[in-house]
């Protein structure tokens, strides 16, 4: 074949292509009509959500461009040996990537989040478990995709070719090359969307999740390729900076933190014993004062009043799998979440270890689903934990929570695991005691016991509210989240009352703080989903104060260790790796911290730096109210993704080779 026959040949080829590419394309812009049209209304989306599902034509676009690009290549070498071949395997990844496009959406739908790197960070069991608790694919949606699919493969079989002039050609398949190179104006910008929801809808899920996977595979690959910098010093003067100590452990620091909660206690000779009430997926967006949907935890508010309460609270991770690392021993991520580590777990103490060893507590963990679930089960029982119950030890007096529409339950209700709490406490009321307490309710299918009067409760709660009518339709919309979490709040009423009985109670610290916020009501901004309250109560408080420092997970354990050492209760080391530098007692608003933050079991992408918040390359100013203003192209932009990144390979080298605490710490250790 000489090279007139050869040019022909590729025009020729490009030209079925481009016709093959089109259908494609229609293809696609089918799927957002789809989803405009019944995705959006079977699964409730937000008001307002049509504007952002038109705007997100634009990333149908470029999806529809880069796919083209990328299969434009193997196509012409396959048409060049037959034509047949290419059309084959044209149709064949068309279909695929629809399906995939398809099925992405109905989990966003669900999960009110897009799929990405974070599948990664899943085993297979956890996603069956995860996916027959949202009560699987609705059958509508399945028949849909069943059809569509039928109906692709029929207009790909009898197509027909368009004729098309050669530099229109030629101009189609240098603009689809030209998309895959990284403009700026191709990306998603969360700063021109109301909140985060919205820019999800406005998403190609499919482009998202490509995007996401190739971040993760590239972001591995150079932050394996470089070596972390060593600083001695953190440069704040201000919110007990550290002082690092030897590069070969780069979390290790003098143990300083300061003592903020003794002098709000009046302890006594006998060690406190503390009840931390980690509750799912409770957001500052639905509890507290000034929650921006109304408050439905009337009985917690309540509780505020007579407590230390931190407004402005973190979560360090978007879901539950980061939250006892962090609030029981201030440690970093690993690779999916530091308990995902298992038997490689490096070296480290926590609020159990040091409890049991200098003071001689005994501790328990309850929690109604199944403890092996992220792995939390491992994580505890390294700490030396005397009692994991989970739901293998409830008995025939205990009753799960009802099943969704799939026949599955994940276990025990709220009432019920405080329930077998306190059951378990009363069995050995005299021990010195750290107890933690998981719920369960507040989580995908939400269904609870009483369904129908606490739907009933909801609707009273939100007329009693003071709410706008725009907020009140919005949370007319997710009756079930918002039931379970009147359900929470009644289970946790019942158990305060029934634990004020006991004896113990008046040398007992409860420290209530939420694992995330609820990701299936839409998260408002990139930060919010990481907004929950912390209250710690006791009858031994001196006072109630409200906090509006913005502080961590990882500062809880720091700090109850500082005020236990500081009472001589127990003795601290003099160096240690925690994340955290302690709780802030600020009541004017202020943050002082440099925290990294994990918004699923495989991405980090969040930190925040004083009062400055990265997400997605983009910066933004913490308000007082823990809202986001958009900082545009910030000069700390460049330094907070450098921090970033450098924490990242610390995490790595600390993880992966256990350079967290040294030999001599591990006398502290069970």
């Amino acid at each position: 074949m000489n090279y007139r026959e050869s040019i022909q040949l590729i025009v020729r080829s490009l030209r079925r292509f481009l016709s093959l590419s089109f259908i494609l394309a229609s293809m696609i812009l089918i799927v957002r009509f789809y989803e405009f049209v019944i995705t959006s209304n079977f699964s409730n989306y937000p008001e307002g959500s049509y504007l952002s599902l038109i705007s997100g034509l634009k990333f149908d676009l470029i999806l529809y461009l880069r796919v083209s690009a990328i299969l434009m290549l193997p196509f012409l070498l396959l048409a060049y040996f037959s034509q047949k071949a290419a059309r084959i395997f044209f149709i064949t990844i068309s279909i695929l990537l629809i399906l995939g496009d398809m099925l992405l959406m109905q989990y966003f739908a669900t999960a009110r989040v897009p799929l990405g790197a974070d599948l990664l960070g899943y085993s297979l069991q956890e996603i069956q478990h995860t996916v027959a608790t949202s009560g699987g694919m609705n059958l509508l949606p399945s028949i849909m995709i069943v059809l569509f699919l039928i109906i692709m493969i029929r207009v790909f079989r009898n197509h027909v070719y368009f004729r098309l002039k050669p530099w229109l050609i030629w101009l189609l398949a240098a603009v689809m090359i030209i998309s895959l190179l990284p403009f700026k104006q191709l990306e998603t910008d969360s700063s021109k969307y109301d909140d985060e929801f919205s820019m999800f809808v406005a998403s190609n899920k499919l482009n998202f999740f490509f995007e996401s996977m190739l971040g993760h595979y590239l972001n591995q690959g150079s932050l394996n390729n470089k070596i972390f910098t060593f600083t001695p010093v953190t440069a704040s003067s201000e919110g007990n900076p550290f002082t690092y100590i030897n590069p070969d452990f780069p979390f290790l620091h003098q143990e300083t933190t300061p003592d903020v909660l003794g002098k709000y206690f009046n302890l006594g000779e006998t060690p406190p014993n503390i009840v931390l009430v980690i509750v799912e997926s409770l957001g500052r967006a639905y509890s507290g004062e000034n929650a921006y949907l109304g408050s439905f935890t009337p009985f917690l508010d309540s509780l505020m009043q007579k407590s230390l309460y931190w407004e402005n609270c973190l979560s360090t991770s978007g879901r539950t799998f980061q939250v006892l690392p962090s609030t029981l021993a201030s440690l970093p991520f690993g690779d999916h979440g530091f308990s995902e580590l298992g038997e490689n777990m490096p070296d480290h103490l926590s609020l159990i270890s040091l409890l049991k060893k200098q003071a001689g507590y005994t501790s328990s963990f309850t929690y109604g689903g199944e403890a092996e679930f992220d792995n939390m089960e491992s994580f505890l029982r390294r700490q030396g934990t005397d009692q994991i119950i989970d739901s293998r030890k409830f008995g025939a007096d205990y009753t799960k929570l009802p099943s969704g529409s799939s026949g599955f339950s994940w276990g025990y209700g709220d009432r019920e695991i405080f329930r077998r709490n306190i059951e378990y406490v009363t069995s050995n009321p005299d021990a010195k005691r750290l107890d933690v307490v998981l719920t369960l309710a507040m989580h995908s299918p939400f269904v609870v016991t009483n369904q129908d009067y606490y739907n009933q409760k909801f609707n009273d709660r939100l007329n009693s509210l003071k709410l706008t009518d725009k907020t009140k339709a919005f949370d007319h919309q997710y009756d079930a989240q918002f039931a379970s979490i009147l359900y929470f709040d009644d289970s946790f009423r019942s158990f305060m009352k029934e634990y004020s009985k006991l004896v113990s109670f008046q040398n007992t610290i409860f420290i209530i703080t939420g694992d995330h916020r609820m990701p299936e009501i839409p998260i408002s901004t990139q930060i919010d989903r990481f907004h929950v309250p912390l209250v710690i109560y006791s009858p031994m408080l001196k006072k109630a104060e409200k906090f509006s420092s913005v502080v961590t997970h990882f500062d809880i354990a720091p700090s109850l260790i500082a005020m236990l050492n500081a009472a001589k209760y127990i003795k601290r080391p003099t160096v240690a790796a925690w994340i955290g530098h302690g709780l802030d007692n600020s009541v004017d608003f202020r943050s002082l911290q440099t925290y990294p933050l994990m918004r699923n079991k495989n991405e980090i992408l969040d930190m925040m730096s004083t009062d400055q918040f990265l997400s997605n390359q983009t910066v933004y100013r913490i308000a007082p109210d823990l809202n986001l203003e958009p900082l545009g192209n910030s000069n700390h932009q460049k330094q907070m993704k450098d921090e970033l990144d450098n924490f990242l390979r610390k995490n790595n080298y600390a993880c992966k080779n256990n350079k967290l605490v040294p030999d001599s710490l591990k006398k502290y250790n069970p």
